[in-house]
């Protein structure tokens, strides 16, 4: 093999190296997605959000894709979750008033804080994933009321 004949195929194969690398990173969706809360009644404590990517981490309230907690200083905030893949996503909001970490409730078990769920989904009690998911396929925005 001549000296010509190498430069030529290693030139060739570096080619299709970077050819295919730039295909491999054009089909990596990365989205952002910003999520307005409103409706927050007390300007104290944080609010706690977590946005699921599968029904069974977002029923068992485990393994978020990404968290955020923000600490409450007016009636609406936002906020911006980003470097996302394309797919199905369920944000889960509560208002820790109080700063205990957890969503506290009365004697019969109803939130006693302030909490929400994409889609606004949930008026008579926790929302399912169908109900609170949505698609991300590119940048978005969505608006969360907390009741």
């Amino acid at each position: 093999m001549t000296k010509r004949t190498l430069s030529a195929i290693l030139g060739a194969g570096l080619a299709c190296l970077l050819l295919s690398a730039g295909t491999m990173s054009a089909e990596i969706q990365a989205h952002t997605l910003t999520v307005d809360i409103d409706n927050i009644q007390v300007q104290t404590g944080a609010l706690m959000v977590e946005l699921y990517a599968n029904a069974e981490d977002y029923a068992a309230g485990h393994n978020p894709s990404a968290s955020m907690i923000k600490p409450v200083t007016k009636t609406e905030h936002r906020l911006v979750f980003s470097d996302l893949a394309d797919g199905q996503y369920a944000v889960k909001v509560f208002h820790d008033e109080n700063n205990n970490h957890k969503l506290d409730t009365n004697m019969l078990g109803v939130p006693s804080e302030g909490y929400g769920f994409s889609n606004n989904a949930g008026s008579f009690g926790p929302a399912s994933f169908k109900d609170a998911s949505f698609s991300l396929q590119a940048d978005a925005q969505i608006t969360i009321h907390i009741r």
